[in-house]
């Protein structure tokens, strides 16, 4: 009965690692300037806090700029959102 459960855990986090990594067609990804400019100074290093400062809006604004990046993307974290654009050529 315990190998039974083993299993069932296995398969649904490779279900769940397949549907994660599965990315977004490049075509069916449409991010705003904002947010590939946030993106853009992400993948340099520069925290929410400087990117704010460099654009002139708040460091909160960037957040919410990069979450919704996020989640168009299909990723949870910030490098994985650099890494997913620059997969779709979104970043230069």
């Amino acid at each position: 009965m315990v190998l039974d459960f083993a299993s069932v855990r296995c398969a649904m986090r490779m279900l769940k690692l397949e549907e994660s990594s599965a990315s977004p067609d490049r075509n069916l990804v449409v991010l705003s300037s904002r947010q590939l400019e946030c993106l853009s100074w992400a993948e340099v290093g520069k925290s929410a806090r400087d990117t704010g400062q460099i654009l002139g809006i708040s460091q909160r604004t960037v957040e919410k700029h990069l979450e919704q990046a996020y989640g168009l993307l299909g990723v949870r974290t910030r490098i994985q959102a650099v890494v997913r654009a620059r997969q779709l050529g979104l970043l230069d």
